[in-house]
């Protein structure tokens, strides 16, 4: 027998729909949200909406200002600089136990996003491009065999994918960060644990300025 699988609510496939245009760059990062257009937009009353937006502003993609009204994220210098360091303290722990846990899988799913990254890369398709950079970091804790370090990035994955598709830089730039995933990947396949780490967490913290300079621009 199989398991009786419940259909979505509303409120449950507006969250899903609004979490992805958030994610995806579709809706500008402190964009206001109306719950009139929103409910015209998916076919639904108020309250599947107001009921997903709050689900959102638990996980943080959402503002709700009293007297104002509801708005998509817009991460300031402090979170930033809290985000960035988050990551650069948990993504090389993941690798090293991806490492300990499944190599040979991990370092095969590191492999296939650098050529789907270098695919887009040279087709200039920058937006797919930032997607397998979010695919890339994803697999660490995909492959590192501990449920509280896969729970632990959950709380911020959102948040990073949308900041990472709001990212418009130079084509120099990108090309940077894909010579670092090469870079990493190529000290993982050597044993080079340690120096695999360090590489990431610079990486991390490099980006930090990246973003800072697309938020001041979209401001």
């Amino acid at each position: 027998m199989k398991a009786i699988t419940r259909p979505k609510s509303l409120t449950e496939n507006v969250a899903e729909n609004l979490r992805h245009s958030i994610v995806s760059g579709e809706l500008k990062l402190g964009q206001p949200l109306s719950e009139a257009s929103l409910s015209e937009t998916f076919g639904v009353s108020k309250t599947p909406v107001r009921e997903a937006l709050f689900i959102l502003k638990q996980e943080g993609l959402i503002d709700i200002i009293p007297q104002k009204g509801s708005f998509v994220f817009r991460p300031d210098e402090r979170s930033l600089i809290e985000l960035c360091n988050f990551r650069s303290f948990m993504e090389p722990i993941a690798i090293e136990e991806s490492m300990k846990n499944n190599s040979e899988a991990f370092l095969e799913c590191l492999e296939i996003s650098i050529v789907k990254m270098e695919h887009k890369f040279k087709n200039k398709d920058f937006k797919a491009f930032l997607l397998l950079d979010g695919e890339f970091h994803e697999s660490f804790f995909k492959y590192c065999g501990n449920s509280l370090l896969q729970k632990s990035y959950e709380l911020v994955q959102f948040h990073i994918g949308a900041i990472r598709s709001h990212l418009t830089s130079t084509e120099d730039a990108y090309g940077e960060i894909l010579e670092d995933h090469r870079r990493i990947y190529q000290m993982l396949s050597s044993g080079e644990i340690a120096e695999a780490q360090a590489m990431l967490r610079k990486h991390v913290l490099d980006i930090k300025a990246v973003i800072d300079a697309c938020l001041a621009v979209e401001a």
